[in-house]
């Protein structure tokens, strides 16, 4: 795609800054340490990046198997060449998608579009992929599992803190009685504080994790509402739509162009 008069620059379109806010409130919130917050965000980010390792694997072993199927043996440079187009490809598509989902272009937007090239549509695309490629990578599907795994492990660590309280209550309440009563009741004790310190750990990192995605989704959400950011987003989803919108008038017209049941067109020459 070639980048329009109509469409900021690359270099321009990528200079947006990523907004830069403090996790503290988002850690507080949760009752979990800062460092904890940005641990897990990290891991998340880890998590994306050998998924993505995974499919660019998987893609050079497909490519090199379809060369196989035909005898024909490429060098290791030009599978991984091929590959890497591919899976370019794949995340052109998988933003132009989310593209289309994200704004909602304006009615002056829509008629500007109107009056480019097709060229220049393309342009617009371009401009609008490649500043939401420079967004903050959503971790909007790590979110439900997130909320229920913090809820599971507040409720594990309520159940543990209950059989403590309880184990002391009956510990100080069987002062002075049989050995063997107290001794089980020790150990009832002791048991329960060390469920309850190992799910106040588990709590604490699953609330590292969902605060990390709220974080995450928030700092995107701020990215995205930058006036720059909205502008250029807004032109290449109106000029996407407008490249789909003729693609389907000249498909129309052309199928309409077609003999039907394999017959001449009237007026066809004979």
């Amino acid at each position: 795609m070639t980048p329009s008069s109509h469409a900021p620059t690359t270099a321009a379109a990528c200079s947006i800054p990523v907004p830069e806010r403090p996790y503290v409130a988002a850690a507080v919130r949760l009752g979990v340490d800062p460092d904890a917050v940005q641990a897990a965000l990290d891991g998340l980010d880890a998590t994306l990046r050998r998924r993505e390792a995974r499919r660019r694997a998987a893609t050079q072993e497909l490519v090199a198997e379809l060369y196989a199927r035909d005898g024909v043996s490429p060098s290791p440079w030009r599978v991984d060449a091929e590959a890497q187009a591919a899976c370019a490809q794949e995340q052109e598509e998988r933003l132009a998608a989310e593209l289309r989902h994200l704004v909602t272009p304006s009615v002056a937007v829509v008629r500007r579009v109107r009056t480019l090239t097709d060229r220049e549509l393309d342009g617009d695309c371009q401009a609008a992929l490649n500043v939401l490629a420079t967004a903050p990578r959503s971790l909007a599907e790590f979110q439900p599992q997130a909320e229920q795994r913090h809820v599971a492990e507040r409720a594990s660590l309520d159940r543990f803190a209950t059989q403590e309280a309880e184990a002391a209550r009956l510990l100080e309440a069987a002062h002075g009685r049989r050995l063997r009563r107290r001794t089980r009741l020790r150990r009832e004790l002791a048991e329960a504080r060390r469920g309850r310190q190992a799910a106040a750990h588990r709590r604490r990192a699953a609330a590292a994790r969902l605060a990390a995605v709220q974080l995450r989704e928030a700092q995107r959400a701020e990215w995205l509402a930058q006036p720059e950011v909205q502008e250029v987003l807004a032109a290449g989803a109106a000029a996407l739509r407008e490249l789909h919108d003729r693609a389907r008038i000249q498909e129309g017209a052309a199928t309409a162009e077609l003999p039907a049941d394999g017959r001449p067109l009237a007026g066809a020459a004979r």
